[in-house]
């Protein structure tokens, strides 16, 4: 089984990309917005949650135990590669003592808001494995950005990954961004600055993010097994226990707890790209403490094979780029969308054979194509900002696209973030494999599906030979929750739209609201229409008519 959401690039937010392209296409510009006056500043406070009776719903604990939970077949012959026998007591990842040995003192932990410029950010504790609360436990850092009139509660956010920690999206949506919500954000557990994934040096990450993903012998097939498989050892050995146990199950089941700890009777909550799949799975366990969830976005959660994969969806966004740059003044790549797009791909065919020097590093086939679909998360506000940076490195400049490249796999100037570590941690014990040599059958048939993504971004099996068993396989419907908003995008690229469709299909509450437009992230992407129908269900409870479409 290959779970189509979880590809080989990062689903971040379309507000993160807009960052990144405005650096590039604003950068020394006089001028520009007037900024919000700064918000007032917070004061410490401490929140103490209510009682819990334990002969009701206890915080974290699904009514219905997870492994009662529908679950798909998978068939036989799983993680035939994966290394399984490796131990390890991690010397980086240090774990915090249990509160105790049942899940009480969890339950009981008061929440001690500080101050972190105009809003508060706190820890709390969960489990590291919720079955086994007394074995240890994982730090979860939060941010609030506290609404000027919070009536409506906490609403929680997650930008995506997975590896991303929501804080930042948090702060990015800020005062008031849905009316009466007090807006907050997590770092899920092995993100962020809650407990983190930690793999190798940044040296030991340069290497195998560099190899060449798309082998032509025998010797470059061996190089790129044997590199992520020492990856995955890497990442053992410095974080142990902690990659048993980063599962979205896991990860819902600490929202669970954050969700009572602030005092909310039922989540209410605004998932993107991942963040999807976070709220489905949420759904699933806690139907009964559902409260408004919109899922924007959507990952692919069927066990179809033959679903879209995510570099079809790229691979449409390039074509749409190819169109836009034959009929611009501003772009020369060619005269027509096959083009563009054939001078694209034979760009990156010559990086295999020919890596772009750039400073100490090189910028590869793969790092390239990984720098183009940066700013495919994006609609044409990006196409100025893509076609600079080609240009740039089809005359040799590599800098800007691996610097775009960069941004999409988490590496910072001197040093990986946690993203680059969490991302592959997350989903490769979300996610069963057929092994090595069932992953080149599924590149080899990807090539055919999308000739320039498939093709340049190489075979993927990180997960392959990963050291950590995958979670159970959940088959999400969420019975008896209430009504879900799903929101899809035509032309998003990370995520393609029958993703949103079929999510929406399969959980029984489901309702799709469509953006006819591009984009990766429509909730955070402007449209007035998607805005409208988000706020009235969020703030009102209005539900819009499924199958609704903006434009």
């Amino acid at each position: 089984m290959r779970r189509n959401w979880v590809g080989w690039t990062q689903g971040v937010v379309m507000v993160l990309v807009v960052a990144l392209v405005a650096s590039f296409f604003f950068l020394g510009m006089a001028g520009g917005p007037i900024p919000d006056p700064p918000a007032p500043p917070q004061e410490p406070t401490v929140q103490t949650p209510p009682p819990v009776d334990p002969s009701t719903a206890q915080p974290g604990v699904p009514l219905v135990p997870v492994e009662d939970h529908e679950m798909w077949d998978l068939g036989e012959d799983l993680n035939e590669d994966r290394q399984l026998d490796v131990e390890t007591d991690a010397t980086e990842v240090a774990l915090p003592e249990a509160l105790g040995t049942d899940l009480e003192p969890y339950w009981s932990q008061t929440v001690e808001w500080e101050p972190c410029g105009n809003e508060l950010c706190a820890e709390v504790k969960a489990p590291l494995d919720w079955e086994e609360p007394g074995s240890a436990a994982v730090e979860i850092a939060m941010r609030m950005v506290p609404s000027d009139e919070p009536v409506r509660g906490p609403l929680f956010v997650n930008p995506g990954g997975p590896g991303f920690g929501g804080q930042s999206f948090a702060s990015s949506l800020g005062v008031d961004a849905w009316q009466g919500y007090d807006i907050v954000g997590w770092d899920p557990r092995g993100t962020g600055e809650s407990t983190a994934v930690e793999c190798g040096t940044t040296e030991q990450t340069d290497e195998v993010f560099e190899l060449d993903g798309s082998p032509d012998d025998a010797a470059e097939r061996r190089a790129l097994e044997e590199g992520w498989a020492e990856f995955a050892r890497q990442c053992r050995e410095n974080s142990g226990a902690l990659l048993d146990h980063i599962t979205t199950i896991e990860n819902a089941r600490d929202l669970d707890l954050l969700r009572h700890l602030l005092g909310a009777d039922k989540l209410n909550y605004v998932g993107v790209s991942y963040g999807t799949y976070v709220g489905a799975v949420y759904a699933e366990l806690f139907p009964d403490r559902a409260g408004r969830l919109v899922l924007d976005s959507a990952v692919d959660i069927t066990d179809d094979e033959e679903a879209a994969s995510q570099s079809e969806g790229f691979e449409l966004a390039l074509r749409n780029y190819g169109q836009w740059c034959a009929e611009s003044e501003k772009c020369t790549l060619g005269d027509s969308a096959d083009e563009v797009v054939d001078a694209i791909a034979d760009f990156l065919e010559g990086l295999d054979a020919e890596p772009i020097a750039v400073g100490e590093r090189v910028l590869t086939q793969g790092l390239a194509t990984t720098g183009i679909a940066l700013f495919l998360y994006s609609d044409e506000e990006a196409y100025p900002s893509l076609t600079y940076v080609i240009d740039e490195a089809m005359q040799g400049e590599g800098s800007y696209l691996l610097e775009a490249s960069d941004e999409l796999n988490g590496r910072g100037e001197n040093s990986w973030e946690t993203v680059a570590f969490a991302f592959p941690a997350t989903r490769c014990v979300d996610m069963a494999d057929e092994g090595i040599d069932a992953s080149y059958e599924w590149w080899e048939n990807n090539r055919d599906k999308s000739p320039v993504f498939g093709t340049n971004m190489g075979v993927d099996f990180v997960c392959e030979t990963w050291t950590a068993a995958p979670a159970p396989p959940l088959k999400l419907t969420a019975k008896g929750a209430p009504p879900i908003l799903v929101v899809g995008t035509t032309g998003d690229s990370a995520t393609p739209y029958e993703h949103a469709v079929s999510m929406a299909e399969q959980l029984e509450s489901g309702v799709l609201l469509t953006f006819d437009g591009a984009g990766h992230g429509a909730v955070t992407g402007g449209n007035e229409c998607i805005a409208d129908a988000v706020t009235e269900y969020l703030v009102e409870g209005v539900v819009p008519e499924d199958g609704t479409t903006c434009s």
